[in-house]
């Protein structure tokens, strides 16, 4: 029987604000959206809480990507937002034009997903995430592949964790040395890597 609780994708959505779900009266912590007649509730990470654009209020139009958390266990799908950005009014005159693209035609996003967790951070997390960073600079793979934190990926005892998106690639216990021959596996860099 497989061990794994949680299955981890990205998710990216257009739709219309509904409204919020405030905490302790004055703190956002989820977006409500309407996308084609289903509500979803997207929460807020709290770095994103105080940089959040005061222009966002019900009924605008947003685009919303991030990971979506499903448990396999209760079926329960969680929305993280990553990234929120306010789409004109002029673009949303029409919102049978802001339907998603059918998955055939949509080309998956690449990006290296590092928990950020302080198990995964005391065996050297933060390090593995700078370290492909830089890794993705020298290769001018920077604007290709997205890097994020992201929250604990609950393999906490196998520490740092990596997932590669969209090949869902898991990798644990990895080590600084190990970011060049990652990237050049699933990104095939333009001069070879040293194995």
């Amino acid at each position: 029987m497989s061990k794994l609780k949680y299955k981890v994708t990205e998710f990216n959505i257009v739709g219309q604000l509904i409204g919020f779900i405030i905490k302790d009266g004055v703190k956002i912590k989820y977006l409500r959206l309407t996308v084609s007649g289903l509500e979803y509730w997207v929460k807020m990470p709290k770095e994103m809480r105080n940089t959040l654009d005061q222009a966002i209020q019900p009924g605008r139009w947003l685009a919303i990507s991030g990971m979506r958390q499903l448990c396999l266990k209760t079926g329960k799908i969680k929305f993280v937002a990553d990234e929120i950005n306010l789409l004109p009014d002029s673009t949303c005159e029409n919102p049978e034009n802001l339907q998603q693209p059918s998955p055939k035609t949509q080309k998956p996003k690449a990006s290296i997903l590092v928990c950020k967790k302080s198990s995964c951070a005391k065996r050297g997390g933060l390090e593995i995430y700078k370290a492909i960073q830089e890794n993705l600079e020298a290769h001018g793979l920077e604007n290709d592949v997205k890097v994020k934190l992201v929250g604990c990926v609950k393999e906490c005892k196998k520490g740092p964790n990596v997932i590669v998106m969209p090949d869902k690639a898991r990798y644990q216990r990895i080590h600084s040395e190990e970011v060049p021959k990652l990237i050049d596996k699933h990104f095939k860099t333009e001069k070879p890597m040293s194995v």
